[in-house]
């Protein structure tokens, strides 16, 4: 169940807000002015924030502005509220980092698709990551969960490189960056070749990688891709 923090002077409006996302199935936070925001996140991270654009101390951009510099809640998800149909003010509340903008008086039913899409957008960047295009701990976790409740025996490889540390203070991180995709690339092609079904490759972080596999498929594909990576071929 995801948290939505509901930040909005005017009370009507937030427990409005508020009661419509509880009915769907939300937990929700409340808050009133920017800094009580502040306080409400620092005792509990939500999942995502609808701000006000314009609050009294700290407003929505300002307050939107700050959520982004933190690196604890950069990457939180924000759509922001507003009375204002200017595009300029659409633009500075963008600029300001908003993922999504609403105008009031908004649709219900508007409102709650903006939340879920936005929500589903931002789980799905955190599946992949970044440097490999890989799928991440979140995709990896789910495809553990669903073959535990299969029928079929399946096996879960950890791969990392040995060294790798001291490879990267050597030569410093966009090497390591190379040699991380050289990796990757290695294990793709390897488990393109060991027949089907296809082996999940997914990528944890740093040097560190996940194969779930059939129990049969790991000696010739970790053979693959070490013979793979000692070629220097992607």
């Amino acid at each position: 169940m995801s948290t939505v923090l509901v930040v909005d002077d005017d009370v009507d409006i937030a427990r409005f807000i508020e009661i419509n996302l509880r009915l769907e199935g939300f937990d929700v936070l409340l808050a009133h002015d920017g800094q009580e925001a502040l306080d409400v996140i620092a005792g509990e991270l939500p999942d995502l924030a609808l701000l006000d654009v314009m609050m009294p101390h700290i407003d929505g951009v300002e307050l939107c502005r700050r959520l982004r510099s933190d690196p604890l809640t950069a990457s939180l998800p924000v759509i922001m509220l507003t009375a204002k149909s200017l595009s300029v003010d659409k633009v500075v509340g963008l600029t300001a980092g908003a993922d999504d903008y609403i105008i009031k008086p908004f649709d219900t039913l508007e409102l709650i698709a903006r939340v879920r899409s936005t929500l589903r957008r931002n789980a799905e960047m955190r599946a992949v990551s970044p440097l490999t295009g890989l799928p991440g701990n979140y995709r990896i976790n789910e495809e553990i969960a669903s073959r535990a409740l299969g029928d079929q025996h399946f096996a879960v490889c950890h791969v990392d490189l040995d060294n790798f540390k001291a490879f990267n203070d050597r030569y410093g991180w966009l090497r390591g960056d190379d040699v991380i995709t050289l990796l990757a690339a290695a294990l793709k092609s390897a488990g393109a070749e060991v027949g089907l079904p296809q082996p999940f490759i997914g990528h944890v972080g740093g040097d560190d990688f996940v194969v779930i596999c059939r129990p049969d498929q790991v000696e010739d594909l970790t053979a693959r891709t070490v013979a793979l990576v000692r070629l220097g071929r992607r």
